[in-house]
């Protein structure tokens, strides 16, 4: 490795800061230009609370990597220098506000200034000075020497002749701080009383503390009053985004009862953030969210309280090329000192040209992760270059070999380190805080190396101070625009001690966000011995299983592993990432195996170890949609990413079609099976070759053409029209597949009401409809979870309502819906059951000798709603039927391709498929099902559909109003499209999970494309086969 690379080797670029750094310092990077005014206001308002003047709250706005988290660092080292406090808050979701913040401020206590000093020391000492306690009791309430009952009253009497009031409210709580800075049974006692707990009763009393947990709300009151004697305090709330985020994702997977309590969550946090403006002194709140967050918040907040929040200006994109070099050379400085490097410019090797093209349309993150990729690419490459522009796409790269002498000496290094590791320290309970949290971080971050795919969307978090909740988090965003995240939290616990082993499993849960019906909150107690006897175990052990909970042991070969990993990545040899990712050690640990299974479906690939993949050509491949008009790279999606649903945008002439086309062609070709909903009759040609071969037709096209009609059959449906090859589903899907779920249950029946509830005479969002609604709901679920499966059963149950599911003035709307349902199914032939439905697997199963159908579904026969309302049974039928078939392990079970998307799930009014569709988009990436919605109009379509898509293409649209929508998307992923209007046909934007947009040019698809089909063609078609 040269003296360039070397120096590009020590640079090391945090692109998104975790609550961790919060707590490091800032200075060497923070540039003052970036958000001017900004930092001028916060500055303003710590000089406030400095003179002891109390300012109103802050809330500082910026979408995901405007520089949120590094601000309230830079205020954290502002205010302590100051000779204040600093309390970073992470509300948790599915907690009690109160709850949640006091054990946010319990855990600033153990963190350190920039100075090395902790903050409980800082507070105790500063007490114990105003108070002039006697040295010997100084030295004991701050840890210096043994504590006892009457050190401990001689400091609560001083603080109440210091402030009376803060003394006689806040003496159980100056008794706990002075405990917890003590060690042994006097340090659980307190940390007991923090936590909230009830144990360790015999010890508080004996410490002069209640034996009764003391509410949230009062204990951190306590607490600021406590601090405000000493100094200035700041409280900095963070990641709100993430919590309302989970929350809100939460409604679509809960019971009506986890659905209500996650409504109420924002509803909590406003009114929790407007009641602690005013319970705190020399307090100096800072809430940072994105835009939207903060809209929501004051959407239920009191109007009046909202007055004592400023509105800072919201942070935005990098404003000149002079901080856009500041921000990079800040970030170089330190790698380049480490080995004498002296660059030929402070931005080396990022040219001024490159930094030129960041102003107002790159924020801090988004060039961080530009110039890392670059840097990256330079290592792999084993060649320095200049960055010359910012939007050249990344050249890909073959890594530099690893040469098999290196490889086998990391192998041999990793077996010695392994061999020679202590697997008893860090299960041991005097020392598993401190070494825990290393030898699961360096695991963690060899998992993430291994995995691949993009690493800015895994956070690690280690430090949870002196006294931690957790010994390590993996945090995955899924969302980029709103942070929502999926999170894995890890805590060892070897206590046999069974007050200290509450305290820790209660502390761990509270941490983790741990609910029941979260599925996004992951929490793993790591134990190898069984857990201490007794009533209380007992019961926060059911609560921990409840909330969904895993206990796991922690093998000696974990430890093992962990341990050698820690030392590799301290010494970071030369060839290491590549070894990682070939020999993949952190993924062969038993304890990551339900991570990396959790995670396998948002990276879009297996990540399995090569050895262990399934022998199968077609299982995990990827398929070509196009070439990059840059370098002429072949544009692939993998089968699996499929499930994540995608959007393909484009008007008349744009080549929409034939990337549908395609689309389809390429999975057949994989044995991958698709339903297609066809109104403009554009896809009934799939099945028709191309009479002559069309203009630029290669070898590999006529070749895979050949094999498309060989092992694909194409079969066209007509639903409505007898004369061709009619399709109906029943009203009433199949339960049975869902009725062992209450959660899935739940989901079909809303869906299914809501198909009903047209022919029902349901219309509009009166109270009247909604009683309708509820009526239908609660007596149809009572017929199915009764056996029931026909409709006409079940309207003569609703005809004569069973008790419980009506009152005296509801059974009218009943026995009106019964009439009026009896008379749709003799109106309506799709409507009724005169024959035998269709099974969803007959759409998708292929005959013997075939290797994939594709079943097109023409909507002749149908028109007005009757279109909407047969899709929407389809989806139902399809929901019950992939959850008794689901894909398991293959990447893909199917697709559904939904053509002119917005006449089925329209953005605003709604129809019978509109509820369905949104649902199933939702729920059924899970079950293996892959949605593919196609529009010349994304504003038409509903936002919770498209916004559900980790795979996007956008083509020529023209109408304002849907290039703004169409550039809109482009945007949430950081990419800014401004020649949407003039693209070329069969030229489209394309996008992956966590990707950025890639302009790719599509080639003609394998079937022959003309115009739409007749009538009479499409019957024809329908006879074939």
């Amino acid at each position: 490795m040269n003296r360039q690379l070397e120096a590009l080797d020590r640079l090391y670029l945090s692109t998104a800061l975790t609550p961790d750094e919060v707590w490091t310092s800032q200075s060497s990077y923070h540039v003052g230009s970036l958000h001017p005014e900004v930092s001028r206001r916060l500055l303003a308002s710590m000089d406030a609370i400095s003179s002891d003047h109390v300012p109103v709250a802050a809330v500082v706005r910026g979408n995901a990597g405007a520089g949120k988290t590094h601000l309230l660092g830079w205020t954290r080292q502002e205010i302590q220098s100051r000779g204040g406090f600093f309390f970073y808050i992470k509300l948790v979701a599915g907690r009690d506000f109160w709850e949640s913040a006091t054990a946010s401020l319990v855990d600033s206590l153990y963190r350190k200034d920039d100075g090395d000093h902790e903050q409980l020391l800082l507070l105790i000492d500063g007490l114990a000075r105003r108070t002039s306690l006697d040295d010997a009791t100084r030295a004991a309430v701050t840890g210096e020497r043994e504590l006892t009952r009457a050190h401990l009253d001689a400091f609560v009497a001083g603080i109440r002749r210091l402030d009376r009031q803060v003394g006689n409210e806040a003496g159980y709580t100056a008794r706990a701080l002075a405990l917890v800075a003590s060690s042994g049974a006097a340090a659980e006692a307190g940390t007991s009383y923090l936590a909230l707990n009830d144990d360790e009763q015999e010890q508080r009393t004996a410490w002069g503390l209640p034996s009764r947990a003391r509410p949230a709300q009062l204990v951190l009151r306590d607490l600021t009053r406590l601090f405000a004697l000493v100094g200035p305090l700041v409280f900095a709330f963070d990641q709100l985004d993430d919590v309302v985020a989970a929350s809100e994702s939460s409604m679509g997977t809960s019971s009506s009862g986890e659905i209500r309590a996650a409504k109420r969550l924002t509803s909590d946090i406003a009114t929790g953030l407007m009641n602690l403006r005013e319970e705190t002194r020399r307090t100096f709140m800072v809430v940072a969210c994105h835009p939207d967050t903060w809209e929501k918040i004051s959407r239920v907040a009191i109007v009046s309280a909202l007055d004592r929040f400023d509105l800072l200006p919201e942070l935005g994109a990098i404003p000149d090329e002079a901080t856009a070099a500041a921000v990079v050379s800040s970030r170089f400085r330190s790698g380049y000192d480490s080995v004498g490097f002296l660059p030929p410019t402070p931005t080396w090797p990022i040219s001024s040209a490159a930094l030129a093209e960041s102003p107002h349309r790159y924020t801090v993150r988004r060039l961080l992760n530009r110039v890392a990729e670059h840097i990256k690419g330079c290592l792999d490459a084993g060649k320095a270059v200049e960055l010359t522009s910012l939007e050249a796409e990344q050249p890909v790269i073959a890594p530099i070999p690893v040469q098999d002498t290196e490889t086998e000496a990391l192998t041999s290094r990793f077996e010695d380190l392994r061999r020679a590791a202590d697997i008893t320290k860090p299960l041991d309970k005097t020392t598993e805080d401190r070494l825990m949290p290393g030898l699961l971080g360096a695991g963690l971050k060899s998992l993430v190396q291994e995995l691949g795919g993009d690493v800015g969307r895994f956070q690690i978090e280690t430090d949870f101070g002196r006294s931690p909740a957790l010994h390590a988090r993996l945090r995955y965003v899924l969302d980029e625009k709103t942070e929502n995240s999926i999170h894995w939290a890890f805590r060892a616990i070897a206590t046999d001690h069974a007050g200290a082993a509450q305290t820790r499993m209660t502390k761990a849960m509270n941490e983790s966000g741990l609910a029941a019906g979260l599925s996004s909150r992951r929490m793993l107690l790591l134990r190898n011995i069984p857990y201490p006897g007794g009533r209380k175990t007992e019961e926060i052990k059911k609560d921990f299983f409840a909330r969904g909970g895993w206990s796991v042991p922690i093998g000696a070969d974990d430890v093992r592993t962990f341990t050698a990993l820690r030392t590799m990545l301290a010494t970071n040899p030369a060839g290491l990432d590549a070894w990682l990712r070939s020999t993949r050690p952190a993924s062969r640990t038993e304890l990551f195996a339900a991570v990396i299974a959790e995670l396998r479906p948002h990276l879009g690939r297996s990540t399995l170890p090569e050895d262990e993949l399934i022998e199968d050509s077609h299982a995990e491949a990827d398929i070509t949609i196009g070439m990059t008009k840059r370098g002429q790279r072949p544009f692939t999606v993998a089968i699996r990413q499929l499930r994540m649903h995608t959007a393909v945008i484009g008007a008349a002439g744009s080549g929409k079609t034939v990337l549908l086309k395609r689309l389809i062609e390429q999975c057949a070709l994989s044995g991958v099976s698709a339903i297609v909903l066809d109104p403009n009759d554009d896809l009934g040609r799939l099945g028709d070759p191309w009479p002559t071969a069309p203009d630029g037709w290669t070898e590999r096209q006529e070749n895979e053409a050949r094999r498309y009609f060989a092992d694909t059959e194409v079969i066209v449906w007509t639903p409505g029209l007898n004369r061709g090859r009619p399709l109906s589903f029943h009203p009433l899907p199949d339960f049975g597949p869902v009725l062992d779920d209450v959660d899935d249950f739940t989901r079909l029946l809303t869906s299914t009401v809501a198909t009903l509830a047209p022919q029902a005479g349901i219309r509009g969002k009166s109270g009247r409809a909604t009683q309708q609604l509820g009526v239908l709901k609660r007596v149809l679920g009572h017929y199915i979870r009764d056996g029931g499966h026909t409709l006409a059963g079940f309207v003569e149950l609703l005809a004569e309502p069973p008790s419980g599911t009506v009152n005296n003035r509801t059974i009218r709307f009943a026995v009106e819906m019964a009439d009026t349902l009896e008379a749709a199914m003799e109106t309506d032939p799709l409507f009724g059951e005169s024959g035998a439905p269709a099974d969803p697997g007959l759409l998708l199963t292929p005959s013997p000798g075939k290797a994939s159908r594709v079943s097109v579904i023409s909507f002749v026969g149908l028109s007005g709603d009757a279109s909407a309302r047969f899709v929407s049974r389809l989806q139902a039928a399809l929901f019950s039927w992939f959850r008794a078939h689901p894909a398991g392990d293959r990447p893909l079970g199917g697709l559904l391709v939904m053509d002119e998307a917005q006449n089925f799930v329209p953005s605003t009014g709604a129809n019978p498929s509109t509820e369905s569709t949104v649902e199933l988009i939702r729920q059924i990436r899970k079950y293996g099902l892959g949605i593919v919605l196609a529009s010349q109009a994304p504003k038409g379509i509903h936002h919770q559909t498209v916004g559900n898509t980790a795979n996007q293409f956008l083509g020529r649209v023209s109408a304002p109003v849907q290039v703004e929508a169409a550039k809109t998307m482009a945007q949430s992923r950081n990419s800014v499209i401004d020649d949407l209007a003039s693209l070329n046909r069969g030229t489209f934007y394309a996008a992956g999970e966590g990707t950025g947009f890639s302009k790719i040019e599509v080639p003609i698809c394998l079937s022959h494309h003309t115009g739409p089909l007749q009538e009479d063609e499409v019957v024809e078609r329908a006879h074939r086969g």
